[in-house]
């Protein structure tokens, strides 16, 4: 018996091997009916999706033999992978003399006739075979080595998608872990940030009131600038803390919700300016969703709604409706418009508009996007400059 030697990039090749994660999985429906169909086709009682590792010859799939793995020292795939784009064929082991003493062919199962199609990788390393064994010699039909040529095609493109299915857990599961550090990361430096803040905050109001007198122009005005500073920073953190939380919300955890309770809940939250009007039908259905999200969603519109309205008098209307498959809100008003240009770029992180008068962290349109998406909604915007804006978002039922 010849043990047949090793490719000369066995290396390259067990690596490439091991990260289909193949090795000692389960049956697979899939493998099985290739195996089936190859012994139809060729009329052989075994077949087999043998992988070579290091040390054996382990079976994917096999049709007519019980025993999971052979050593690789007896393997005649292991002949075959030497060569990866040719068919490995011998028409009587018996009379050839790298075979004939070998215990399979000796011995149990007696095999007597070998024909092997190497599953070659994208990258050119042949992985293991798609063979046919029987007890008897055989010729083969150029149309059934085509067809072997077929199926073995169709393994690879299995252990490719396989491979693809890994990958794209593995980066799933990084993202995650890198995800839920940052949330982290950014719920402690909020934290850690708004107590020094908040003194800084503190300590102007009491320079301005205590000391307003002793301080000239200019003193005044620095503290001024100081204290305004330290508010927008405050906004902030507050901002980046809302957002690192807006995926946390309790969005699972649904319930029947009164719309017409929660809007009126909304307006009771907001400083809402004497020139400013909000209305909305009353709404006959309950909505089963996130309350807290959905009021979030709400706050944040109807907070932007007033904070960047240029008329002397603000008209704010939420309308609700539904079809089939989502209900929907739309929060209108008689603002100055949005840009076309602008559209995209304001549901965008830090995103911020210039506004005469106002201008925020840009961040709270990123909030609501988030939120509606993880609702399993969406949100988009219409708007004409000079003849005000509507945002209409979805929930799904």
């Amino acid at each position: 018996m010849k043990i047949a030697q090793l490719p000369a990039n066995e290396h390259e090749r067990l690596k490439a091997l091991h990260e289909y994660y193949i090795l000692d999985t389960l049956p697979e429906t899939d493998f099985d009916d290739i195996t089936r169909i190859a012994t139809e086709l060729c009329h052989t009682p075994i077949s087999l999706v043998s992988i070579i590792d290091s040390h054996r010859q382990w079976f994917k799939s096999r049709h007519g033999l019980i025993t999971p793995e052979i050593s690789r020292d007896f393997a005649f795939c292991s002949h075959a992978i030497n060569t990866p784009h040719e068919v490995f064929i011998v028409e009587d082991l018996t009379k050839d003399d790298r075979f004939h003493d070998n215990p399979l062919v000796a011995g149990e199962p007696h095999v007597v006739f070998y024909a092997g199609i190497p599953l070659v990788n994208p990258d050119g390393f042949a992985l293991g075979t798609l063979c046919v064994w029987d007890n008897i010699p055989r010729v083969l039909e150029e149309k059934q080595i085509y067809s072997l040529k077929s199926l073995a095609r169709q393994i690879v493109s299995q252990l490719e998608l396989r491979k693809k299915i890994i990958q794209l857990k593995q980066k799933q599961s990084a993202l995650k872990i890198a995800y839920d550090d940052l949330e982290k990361f950014s719920y402690i430096a909020s934290h850690d940030l708004k107590s020094p803040l908040n003194n800084i905050i503190s300590l102007t109001h009491f320079i301005k009131d205590e000391y307003h007198d002793k301080l000239d122009k200019d003193g005044v005005e620095y503290i001024n600038y100081l204290h305004d500073a330290a508010h927008q920073l405050s906004d902030l953190v507050s901002c980046i803390l809302n957002y690192s939380k807006s995926s946390q919300l309790l969005v699972e955890n649904k319930e029947y919700i009164d719309v017409n309770e929660l809007l009126e809940e909304v307006k009771g939250l907001l400083p809402i300016p004497v020139n400013t009007y909000i209305t909305h039908e009353k709404c006959k259905n309950e909505v089963y969703t996130s309350r807290i999200a959905l009021k979030q969603i709400l706050l944040n519109l109807v907070q932007n709604a007033i904070k960047y309205n240029d008329k002397p008098q603000i008209h704010i209307q939420i309308i609700m409706g539904e079809d089939r498959h989502n209900y929907t809100f739309e929060v209108r008003d008689n603002g100055p418009g949005i840009a076309d240009e602008n559209k995209e770029k304001i549901f965008e992180l830090f995103e911020r508009l210039k506004r005469k008068d106002a201008e925020g962290m840009g961040m709270g349109l990123a909030i609501v996007k988030r939120l509606a998406e993880k609702l399993g909604g969406a949100i988009k915007v219409q708007s004409r400059l000079g003849q005000g804006t509507s945002f209409l978002f979805t929930v799904p039922k």
